[in-house]
């Protein structure tokens, strides 16, 4: 076997992880896929390929990456039955479809998905979710107290929301319950999105907290991910 022969054989046995700079349709993702000519570690399921497409088509360009989605995905697999998902930040549906991957037919799970603008939250609505799945339209700063408790809570909201956000998610959750947040790299590199710091707000703190394990995640956008302790602890 000659030279060229044995690189494409190494290629193709090979497995590549994929993560985009924007939002990729399943076409694209599918395409690009092909002309690697290998396995991939990240596939993209038919409903969050539609949901990047929707994101595509109205101009949308903050919706969790792949790489980050794929994650979200694991993590809601391994939700408890009778467990509860918590989003804060449907966006146009992206995260909401990676987290329904990962719970795949199971019914047991409630999910609820929390976004400000009523306009996007319409555009979602449209994509027919299972029944488990609540939508609702507020600011989460008012709505948490009412929500009840989760065992895992996506926190994707931008600039200072996020930061103030970070007690309410903590308290929400229910002992050994995750916590996952999205686009870390404006604090770790640039600060918060006004360039003012954001003092006990800063989701940064979050890895000191005595309430939590926590771990920084230096991949996509920088995220951290945490466990909430018992009560006990």
């Amino acid at each position: 076997m000659d030279r060229s022969n044995v690189e494409r054989a190494t290629v193709t046995e090979s497995s590549v992880s994929l993560s985009f700079d924007r939002e990729m349709s399943a076409t694209d993702v599918e395409r690009i896929q092909k002309s690697l000519g290998a396995r991939t570690a990240f596939q993209v399921p038919p409903a969050v390929g539609a949901a990047y497409d929707r994101a595509h088509q109205t101009g949308f360009t903050k919706s969790c990456r792949p790489e980050v989605g794929a994650l979200m995905a694991v993590l809601a697999a391994a939700v408890p039955a009778g467990g509860r998902v918590l989003e804060l930040g449907t966006g146009v549906g992206v995260g909401l479809a990676w987290v329904m991957h990962g719970l795949r037919s199971r019914s047991d799970v409630n999910v609820v998905s929390v976004e400000i603008d009523e306009e996007k939250s319409k555009l979602v609505s449209g994509a027919g979710w299972p029944e488990q799945v609540s939508l609702i339209v507020g600011d989460a700063r008012e709505i948490l107290s009412g929500t009840g408790t989760f065992d895992l809570v996506f926190l994707d909201v931008p600039g200072r929301l996020k930061a103030s956000l970070i007690e309410k998610a903590i308290t929400c959750l229910r002992p050994a319950g995750q916590l996952l947040i999205d686009d870390m790299n404006r604090y770790w590199g640039k600060g918060v999105t006004s360039g003012k710091p954001v003092d006990r707000c800063d989701p940064h703190r979050l890895l000191g907290d005595p309430r939590m394990i926590c771990s920084s995640l230096q991949f996509s956008n920088g995220m951290i991910l945490g466990t909430r302790l018992g009560d006990s602890v």
